[in-house]
């Protein structure tokens, strides 16, 4: 790792941080290298990690790098681990402006960027401790820090080894489930993430114990308890991987549940977990019949519901059932706007089935919910062909009218409850 600090040469502009910004992080992703780039008041602080090699390349062309001067290096060591693993570049700075890359900003606290403008005298090991160990860090880790979603990137600073989902199947099938978590916090080590554990390892163990059910190489039992084991290890995680926030931003809700009399509930742990580390108010339910899911969506506003098939099995011929409770959640729901997003192995080997059964998306890994239900809020579509584009554009518009009308409604009768 390298830390270090600079001056701007001249200050620069919104457009230019923000070019700054995908440069680096293009160049992070090519070399396998992630920090943090504070900016303030014309000067610099970045924390850079990774192999030495590429870290050595990317400091060259750093330190030749016209825009900055009296560059000082704070620190320069061998690391354990990653303190960034899931970043390729995160930009922190006083305040954010209206940029393509707003959700990779970071908002900075005032006395952390007092500290490190002035730095203490002597850069010895005691200064870098006092300012980065001492309050970069617990800043980052104790909710300080206010985090955006981050757009996710096909590539990642860790990719996982392609016999990793067999191996892990392996181990989630043995008797002793010891060695399930030793191999992932091994694979924590390494500098995995969340998102590439569940997209690179979890959900493709959980098709490797699918096709071994199918195959009739493991009994249904077996492969439910190995699928149950991942999903403990989905909870354990959440504790092993520091959450920068957990405030909710209002107006973002979502109902997280698997289709009803679908056994399987790995998917809607996982996306339980990916959206409330977003900053969404979550809520996860198992419903036992479109009925059960309707009354939940009737007695509370949410704005996507995110409805789970099986993470293991294609289960191809429960589409049709599927289809049938999102047009009763959609009848049910106290929103006439509600979005629904659906995910599983079915939608793996067909893309495009979520068409077919009147959700508003599909995703072929749960990762993809986050982003996909970021996109259908803010209105922008994409649709599988032109000729339903205007169809489905008119039928948003259309519910969202609905939706403003019924939250209206909603508001008042809310406000004469509490008024008089």
């Amino acid at each position: 790792m390298m830390a270090y600090r600079s001056r701007a040469v001249v200050a620069p502009k919104e457009h230019e941080l923000d070019l700054l910004l995908r440069n680096a992080q293009a160049r992070n992703r090519a070399e396998r290298l992630s920090g943090l780039l504070i900016y303030d008041q014309g000067y610099y602080f970045q924390w850079l990690e990774g192999p030495a090699d590429a870290l050595g390349r990317v400091w060259a062309s750093i330190s030749r790098d016209p825009r900055h001067t009296d560059i000082q290096v704070l620190r320069q060591q061998d690391l354990p681990k990653r303190f960034f693993g899931a970043w390729d570049m995160r930009l922190a700075r006083r305040k954010r402006g209206r940029l393509d890359t707003a959700l990779s900003v970071l908002e900075t606290p005032q006395d952390l960027l007092k500290r490190v403008r002035v730095q203490p005298s002597g850069l010895g090991q005691g200064a870098w401790d006092d300012i980065f160990a001492d309050v970069v860090v617990p800043l980052l880790r104790t909710k300080h820090l206010t985090p955006h979603p981050m757009p996710l990137r096909s590539t990642s600073v860790w990719r996982a080894a392609l016999d990793a989902p067999e191996e892990l199947a392996g181990l989630l099938l043995a008797v002793d489930q010891i060695p399930t978590a030793g191999y992932i916090n091994s694979l924590m080590d390494q500098g995995a993430s969340l998102e590439t554990l569940f997209q690179e390892v979890f959900e493709p163990a959980a098709r490797v114990l699918g096709d071994l059910l199918d195959e009739d190489q493991r009994t249904d039992i077996e492969i439910s308890l190995g699928l149950g084991r991942l999903q403990f290890e989905v909870r354990r995680l959440s504790a092993s991987f520091e959450h920068p926030l957990y405030a909710i931003r209002p107006g973002h809700t979502v109902l997280i549940a698997p289709e009803p009399g679908e056994s399987h509930g790995l998917g809607a742990a996982m996306a339980s977990e990916l959206f409330w580390r977003d900053g969404w108010d979550v809520s996860c339910e198992f419903p036992s019949s479109d009925a059960h899911l309707g009354q939940l969506l009737s007695d509370r506003w949410f704005d996507v519901l995110e409805l789970s098939s099986s993470t293991a099995q294609a289960r191809g011929q429960r589409l049709a059932a599927i289809g049938v409770t999102i047009r009763a959640a959609h009848a049910a729901s106290l929103n006439p706007a509600l979005m629904i997003i659906v995910d599983g192995r079915a939608f793996i080997e067909r893309p495009h089935a979520y068409l077919d059964i009147g959700a508003d998306a599909g995703c072929v890994t749960v990762v993809e919910a986050i982003p996909t239900a970021h996109r259908l809020l803010s209105g922008v579509t994409q649709p599988a062909t032109a000729s339903s584009s205007k169809e489905r554009a008119r039928e948003r518009a259309a519910r969202k009218l609905a939706a403003a009308t019924a939250s209206l409604r909603l508001f008042e009768r809310q406000f004469r409850s509490t008024v008089f």
